[in-house]
This record gives structure tokens, sequence and C-alpha cells, in this order.
């Protein structure tokens, strides 16, 4: 088989291509993560805790499309720190004045599932898990709560399982792993998971 020899002149041409796909790729903005950001992902010692240098840090790397929650709004003990069950307080309180959370007036209320619960409505016993007998209670008691209320009911084929949720399956939904799910609900849209 006999190679040919590129001219130099095309060799450049490639090269120069090559360097200004690269050059725009290189300044095309990153995409800025959407949704609610996770505990772990802001708890970058690892401790367990949020401090407020970590919590500050977290929300300036974030475009500010909304206001940005204080971090006295989510450290209800006021000791400091702010703990998993207070982020996911935080959270469920920031969502539900979004509408997004139980009564809260939310778009598509009445529309089969937009108006989505917050992890506090699942985690019953208050100790920063959703075990999956308090997933199924919950979810029982709030599809009873919409159809005493009128609510259609469509969907109720496409509710995820405790194990959809779950997902390092470990017999027990975080508050991360809660925020991951619905994020990627409200993403795909109603009816599909």
């Amino acid at each position: 088989m006999k190679t040919r020899k590129i001219p130099p002149y095309l060799r450049a041409i490639v090269a120069a291509m090559l360097a200004g796909g690269a050059l725009a790729a290189s300044a095309q903005p990153a995409q800025q993560p959407r949704g609610p950001m996770g505990f772990q992902a802001i708890d970058t010692d690892g401790d367990g805790f949020i401090s407020r240098q970590e919590f500050d840090a977290a929300h300036a790397q974030r475009p500010a499309r909304r206001a940005a929650p204080s971090f006295e709004s989510f450290d209800t003990d006021h000791d400091g720190k702010i703990s998993p069950q207070e982020f996911a307080a935080g959270q469920g309180v920031r969502q539900a004045q979004r509408g997004g959370g139980r009564g809260g007036g939310g778009r598509g209320q009445g529309g089969g599932g937009r108006n989505m619960p917050s992890f506090q409505d699942f985690d019953l016993n208050g100790d920063g898990s959703i075990s999956k007998e308090e997933f199924i209670e919950a979810r029982n008691q709030r599809v009873s709560e919409r159809a005493a209320a009128g609510y259609q009911m469509r969907g109720l084929a496409n509710m995820p399982s405790f194990e959809d949720i779950d997902a390092n399956h470990d017999g027990g939904v975080t508050p991360d792993e809660f925020n991951a799910w619905q994020t990627k609900h409200r993403q795909q849209g109603p009816g599909r998971r």
C-alpha cells in the first residue's frame, strides 16, 4: 500500500482548525448546575456540617438568578453550622416558598404531580433519612389527601418506587438523593421518569 504525503499547507490548515476548535470549546462558559445544591456538594471538608464559609463559597459559585438564601435561614438552632436536617428543612421551606411544596400553590397544582412534596413530607420521624416504610406511608397519605381534595390522579402508574430514589441502594433516602430525583423528574417533565 502506497502512502501519500500530506502537503504542508494542508497540515497547517488542519492544525489551525483543530486549534480553533479547541479554543472555541474552551471559550464557552461552563454549564452551571441547576436545581438545589446537595449537602455533600457544599460540605467541602466532609465533616457532616456546613460552615458559614462553605455556605458562602457554594453560593458565590452559582449565578444570581434569584436572591440567595441567608446562612441564618438554614442555621435554625443558631450554633454556627448547618446540619443535614437543618439543610433539608431549609430547602423544603425555599421550595414551598417557590410553590413547589405542599400547599404552595405552585404551577400545575391539580395537574397530576407538578406540585412536588418536600423531603420533610416523607421524613416522618425527622431523622434526616427516609426509610422505605416512611416513603410508602407518606406517599399513600399524599395520594389519599390529593384524591380527597379532588385533584385528578393522573400518573399514579408512573410514581417512582423507593428504589428509584434511593440512588445508592442503602435502604435510606438522604436529602441529596431526594433533591437529585426531584431535579431529574422536573427536567424530564410530568408523567415520565
